[in-house]
């Protein structure tokens, strides 16, 4: 509330934690807070956002910060991830490169064959 009006809020997230520093005397900075959530006070006509995360950091080079900093999760076939992790195994215990290589080659032919 200021003065006699009153303004809606809510509370956000923000994409990523801001530290807070703080300075007793100009030349020595302590770090006060992280900051993870913002308050978002709007007018009575603008809507409310619908999503908890506020998309957009505190500054403009912080604009999209989700989007541009961060990377999706590779999308993986759990058949290739078996087939790679026993190889790696087979190779800690020691069987021969060459052969393994064959194997290897073998496999991704099929792969491809069967696209």
């Amino acid at each position: 509330m200021i003065g006699n009006k009153s303004f809606p809020a809510s509370l956000l997230d923000l994409p990523t934690v801001v530290e807070s520093y703080k300075t007793y005397d100009d030349s020595f900075l302590v770090k006060a807070a992280d900051i993870g959530q913002m308050v978002m006070v709007r007018e009575d006509v603008d809507p409310a956002p619908e999503e908890v995360e506020y998309k957009h950091g505190l500054t403009p080079p912080m604009r999209d910060a989700r989007r541009r900093r961060y990377r999706r999760e590779p999308d993986l076939n759990a058949e290739l991830v078996h087939r790679v992790e026993k190889d790696l195994i087979s190779i800690m215990h020691g069987v021969s490169v060459s052969i393994l290589l064959v194997c290897v080659i073998c496999k991704i032919f099929l792969l491809i064959a069967m696209e």
